[in-house]
Parts: structure tokens; sequence; C-alpha cells
């Protein structure tokens, strides 16, 4: 505690990156209330994109390259933000590519890398485990987010890390065989699936950093990030690993093309999240996309719901209301959950 009379010090200002400047801050309430809107946004697109998956799919297989499906996806993300960008450039009167620093050029080149090999591991991945056991598996990516953070010098309160590691807690419980006493997936399975999720993390904190580290629009970042996937999975459809050789565009039936534009526009929602909340908060979604996935597969695709899974799925709707609803509002540690809500003009939980 302070003595009488005593003020406290100032806190330093962070430096400014050179050619950046800190974007101006919305109010509070519509801070949150956008928050609130991306994380359902990306709920719905994620789940319905990753339902799609299973319904184009025949007898367990596709019809069509997946390698060429990516490419197709990040050719239809490049046209939507390189589109969007346009108009806002003709509205505004600059050149399409005005104010683009070379290091965001560079960061995106390395992000389309990791995605690119993300996509390409999926791949095998799914051989050893199902897409519930990958989508389930990478609800620890809030915990590797929330430690890349803090090595960045963001604040993250005692509230935000129990929710990560009840999180953790709730995915070993669904892995865990009480009657086999063993583990759902094998060594190697957990091995590509902690591959994939540590990509999966450092991708998305790497992603936000830079989103909004620099005042580039945001569809002129997406467009330099989509156009280094699209030439990078070309590549990975002519070079990389293929179990059927099939032509580019063989196969294709109205689900997988409607595949290809889900997946697209779930590329934008994600950078819609990383724009106005944050990489733990676009990793809690897909936590609850899981959960949305679990439901849907126990009513319309025979999944026997046993008690774990229950559980489980319990403790990530809790985990998540948590988070969302009292864990964002505790800016400082020390704080009160009422306290953050009062200081921020919004109505405390109690």
């Amino acid at each position: 505690p302070l003595a009488a009379g005593a003020h406290r010090a100032p806190r330093p200002c962070p430096a400014r990156r050179r050619g950046s400047q800190p974007a101006p801050r919305a109010p509070p309430a519509m801070a949150a209330a956008m928050q609130l809107v991306a994380f359902f946004t990306l709920v719905a697109v994620q789940s319905t994109a990753i339902l799609l998956f299973r319904l184009a799919q025949r007898q367990g297989s596709y019809s069509f390259s997946p390698a060429s499906s990516v490419a197709c996806t990040e050719f239809v993300k490049l046209a939507i933000a390189g589109v969007s960008h346009a108009l806002h450039a003709r509205r505004t009167g600059e050149p399409f590519f005005a104010n683009l620093p070379l290091p965001v050029v560079a960061n995106y080149f390395g992000l389309a890398a990791l995605y690119t090999t993300n996509n390409v591991l999926t791949f095998y991945v799914l051989k050893l485990t199902d897409p519930g056991t990958l989508s389930l598996f990478k609800s620890v990516a809030p915990y590797l987010c929330a430690f890349l953070l803090r090595l960045t010098g963001q604040r993250l309160n005692r509230l935000q890390w129990c929710c990560v590691v009840i999180q953790c807690c709730a995915i070993a419980i669904v892995q865990y065989d009480v009657t086999k006493g063993a583990a759902l997936v094998s060594p190697a399975g957990y091995a590509l699936l902690v591959s994939a999720t540590t990509i999966t993390a450092s991708s998305s904190v790497w992603n936000q950093l830079v989103l909004k580290g620099y005042t580039v629009p945001l569809n002129l970042q997406n467009s330099v990030l989509y156009g280094f996937g699209l030439l990078m999975s070309l590549g990975a459809y002519l070079f990389g690993p293929r179990s059927e050789a099939k032509g580019f565009f063989e196969g294709y039936t109205p689900l997988a093309w409607l595949l290809v534009l889900s997946q697209a526009l779930h590329g934008i929602a994600v950078s819609f999240v990383y724009k106005h909340a944050d990489a733990i908060v676009k990793n809690f979604a897909n936590s609850s996309v899981m959960v949305v996935l679990v439901v849907a597969s126990s009513l319309w695709f025979g999944l026997a719901m046993n008690a774990h899974a229950a559980l489980a799925v319990v403790i990530v709707v809790v985990t998540t209301y948590v988070y969302m609803g009292i864990a964002v509002e505790m800016r400082e540690e020390g704080e009160g959950p009422g306290e953050g809500a009062r200081r921020e003009g919004l109505s405390g939980i109690g």
C-alpha cells in the first residue's frame, strides 16, 4: 500500500514500432459487443465448415483432391479480401499497396508457410485419428496462446489462467478411456496432434500481433496473406504428398464447392476475431465449436454420448462463459470481476 499523500508513478508507455501507429480504441461497451459478435460468428462459420467436411465424404474419402480444395479456398479468400480492399482504395483514392511496410509482407510470408504446413499435416493426422479428436485436442491451444502472449508482454489475470487450466483438464478427461485404462489415440497420433496444435497456437498469436501491430487496412493484410497462401498451397498440390492422383478440379460436387466457400468465410471470420478480440478468444471459440459438433453428432450422426463426453461438454461451456463473461473484464491482477466491469462502464456480474 502507498503512504498517505503518495502517488503511484505513471506506467511507461510502450515504444511504438517504426512504421506503425496505435489504432484508436473503441468505447468499452462497443469493444465488448464486437468481441461477442466476433466470437459467435466464428463459432457458427467454423461449425458449418466442419459439418460440411463430414457431408462431403463418400465412404470415408473425398471425390476431389484435398490439396486442390485448399488452393481453391485460398483463391476465394484472396478474391474476397482483394475486392474489398480495392473498393476501399477506390473510395479513398489511395494506391492498392499504399502504406504496406516490408515487415508486414515478411511476416505474412512466414504465416502462410505455417498455415500451409498445418494443412498438409492435417491429412497425416486424420490417418491416425478422426476429425472430432483433432478438433477436441486443438482446444488445448488456448494454453499455448496464453503462454506465448505472456512472452510478448501481454498480461493475463489469474482467472484467465484458471480457465485455461480447466479447459486443458476437460480435454484430458475426454482423451482417457477408463474402461481400457489407456488413451484413445496412439503415441504417434498424439505426436502429430501436438505438432498441429503448436502450429495453430503459434500462428494464432503471430497473426494477432501483426494485425494489431500495424495500421495497414485489414483487407490489404489479408490479401498479402492469402496471396502467399495460394502460391504455397499450389506448390503443395504439385509437389507435396497426395494419397490419390486426381485432376485439380476432378470430382467436385456442389457440396465440395460449398466446403470451399465455407472454409473461405472461416478465414475471414478468424481475421475478424483477431482484429476485435484476441487469439485466446479465437481458440475458446474453437472449443465451443467442439461442443456444437458433439451435440450435432449425437443427434444426427449416431455418436454415443457417455458420461465423460457429457461432463466435458458442461466444463467447456462453463469455462467459456467464465472467460467471455468475467475474465476478459478483469484487466489487471487483483481486480475483482465487478471492479473491471464498473471501471469499463459495464454491468458487473454478481
